[in-house]
């Protein structure tokens, strides 16, 4: 599956424009952007109830700043967790979050697979809460389109409070 898996995503990266890397901004406070190879959503479930997932970055160096006190790596995380948000808020959506598969410089380096359930992604937003709209392109089954998702409001004192949250949300352990 894994096989098949990348097979997929090199016929994605190759056929789409995503490859040049679209912008997607950080926060209300971080109005900086930061380049993302791709996202794909919805691309099929895993063994574990979990929609499958891809969150491909261009970046060799993720602890770079990215605006506003955080890293790229924060920003990156902030965003999988509001298209996760997103995703799950669809009647559509059967799953119990997003698994995604982290990769920076351009998927040759495996950050890790993280686990986004519904309820973590509804707790964040609560959290944090939503900001303004922000277009981010998103892959659907091979397919660009382009969504207006809500950015987590991580200002001021939030700012630490998601340093520290990042910090202790690790990637899940492989079964392979």
């Amino acid at each position: 599956m894994k096989k098949n898996l990348n097979k997929f995503f090199k016929s994605t990266v190759l056929t789409s424009s995503l490859l040049t890397s679209c912008l997607v901004g950080i926060s209300a406070s971080a109005q900086n952007s930061f380049p993302i190879t791709f996202i794909a959503v919805n691309i099929a479930g895993d063994n574990d109830g979990f929609n499958v997932g891809k969150f491909q970055v261009p970046d060799k160096n993720t602890t770079v700043s990215a605006g506003g006190g955080l890293r790229r790596y924060d920003a990156h995380m902030a965003k999988m967790f509001e298209v996760t948000h997103h995703e799950c808020q669809s009647p559509d959506f059967n799953y119990r979050g997003i698994s995604w598969g982290y990769e920076a410089d351009n998927g040759n380096i495996d950050m890790g697979t993280f686990n986004i359930t519904c309820k973590l992604a509804r707790d964040i937003a609560q959290a944090y809460g939503l900001g303004k709209a922000q277009a981010t392109n998103i892959i659907y089954y091979r397919a660009e389109n382009v969504v207006n998702i809500p950015t987590l409001n991580i200002t001021g004192d939030k700012v630490n409070k998601w340093l520290n949250f990042v910090q202790g949300f690790k990637p899940r352990k492989s079964r392979y």
